[in-house]
């Protein structure tokens, strides 16, 4: 019986420690993986035109792949653009198994607030 009850203390600390460490970047601390919650989402080629100046859809017209809900993406800055479902920030990521990065509306990353608190602004879109 105390093996068992041993076991289950730990897989409980386990669970609490992996619920938080991924309920962290939900409230947005900073660079990180963020999970995205939509299918299908455009990661767009950020070099182009005035893609990083000012991200929108015609800005920034070249896709360079798609991610999909649950998939997450590193993320490096976030920049004021064209407002999608309400949230009028842009962030520049990198999604996880990628060897290059780009452009998505902030509005598919999971995160309780428009704004993703610790994450720098336009100044800080360096690799």
């Amino acid at each position: 019986m105390r093996k068992m009850t041993a076991a289950l203390a730990a897989a409980g600390a386990l669970a609490l420690t992996i619920t938080t460490a991924q309920s962290a970047a939900a409230d947005g601390h900073g660079r990180g993986w963020y999970g995205v919650w939509a299918d299908g989402v455009n990661v767009r080629d950020i070099n182009e035109g005035n893609c990083i100046h000012s991200p929108s859809t015609s800005n920034c017209p070249t896709v360079i792949g798609q991610i999909n809900s649950w998939d997450e993406v590193l993320v490096y800055c976030q920049i004021p653009g064209q407002t999608v479902g309400g949230n009028p920030y842009w962030v520049m990521v990198a999604p996880r198994g990628w060897d290059k990065y780009g452009i998505i509306s902030s509005y598919y990353v999971e995160n309780n607030t428009n704004w993703i608190d610790g994450v720098p602004g336009l100044n800080g879109c360096v690799i």
